[in-house]
């Protein structure tokens, strides 16, 4: 289905969130996309109650703690038998960015993990995807969810476990959306790295110090995902802030160049591989001569 026949105007979708403004825009997102009917809950029992009256078509639900998570959310919707569609398109819509809790939602039984803060053109893609080609929906012992199957490259027999390993096998949708989750975790940590560096000025100690935080966050996620290039570019960065610290040498406009730079490396796909290397390889080359001209000066 092309992109401009999506209409999710005869839809319904629902929002659990316990964070009333986080959940306003998650609402105020669908309802801009097009969907006919977006409704919010504060928590996984007002979710449930509306999930068993509006029966939507697809759920977004926060990572809630409390006596009932949003995992417990996710697992009742799948097992429990007064579900009124345990195949529902089911999201994990969250601001926790660990790959373990990716993993952890996956085998719970969503269709996809998405990062907090998301676009509203990333949000469109990826419940357009999950709505026009949904996965079979497996019921076995043990797990309850969309198909999770991968297809296997003829010259490995392993999973996938980097990004950039996409461009030696091609990818059934569950290898995609897995791809999608991480390419998401990735655009998060760049965007909250983006939101750091707007408000660093050179002499700002704690500007500096809130930037090289979410830098050292940067290179966390890209190596958690697997993403070589985007761990490099982040590392290059630290080095970069370790070198001058938050001293009047820190250049913030060579800092937001080089978010800039990560933000393009983030949004170059995958298959890119050459592409995405050569920016990467751009940043070390200028956090050397930056270095070299603060040496020689």
């Amino acid at each position: 289905m092309l992109e401009e026949e999506f209409d999710p105007s005869g839809l319904t979708a629902l929002v659990v969130d316990e964070n009333h403004y986080e959940r306003g825009i998650s609402l105020d997102q669908l309802r801009i996309m097009g969907f006919g009917r977006a409704m919010g809950a504060g928590n996984t029992m007002e979710g449930w109650d509306l999930l068993t009256k509006i029966n939507p078509d697809i759920v977004f639900v926060e990572w809630i703690e409390g006596l009932t998570t949003g995992l417990d959310f996710v697992r009742r919707v799948r097992h429990s038998p007064d579900a009124p569609n345990r195949a529902v398109s089911l999201f994990m819509l969250t601001s926790r960015g660990k790959l373990t809790d990716v993993e952890t939602a996956r085998k719970a039984g969503v269709d996809g993990y998405l990062r907090k803060p998301i676009s509203a053109l990333a949000l469109k893609a990826r419940v357009r995807f999950v709505i026009t080609k949904p996965q079979p929906f497996v019921t076995t012992p043990t797990y309850v969810g969309p198909c999770r199957r991968r297809k296997q490259d003829a010259a490995y027999a392993g999973p996938l476990r980097r990004l950039d390993d996409v461009q030696r096998a091609s990818l059934v949708p569950g290898d995609e959306a897995e791809l999608e989750m991480k390419t998401q975790l990735g655009r998060a940590a760049v965007a909250a790295l983006e939101a750091r560096a707007k408000e660093l000025v050179t002499g700002n100690a704690s500007a500096a110090r809130d930037v090289f935080r979410a830098v050292q966050e940067l290179v966390e996620v890209g190596q958690q995902i697997g993403d070589a290039n985007l761990t490099l570019g982040a590392r290059e960065m630290a080095r970069y802030l370790q070198a001058l610290g938050a001293t009047e040498r820190l250049d913030a406009d060579v800092v937001r160049t080089h978010v800039a730079a990560l933000h393009q490396l983030v949004h170059l796909p995958h298959a890119l591989g050459e592409e995405r290397q050569n920016v990467a390889n751009g940043l070390k080359r200028m956090v050397d001569k930056k270095l070299r001209q603060m040496s020689a000066a």
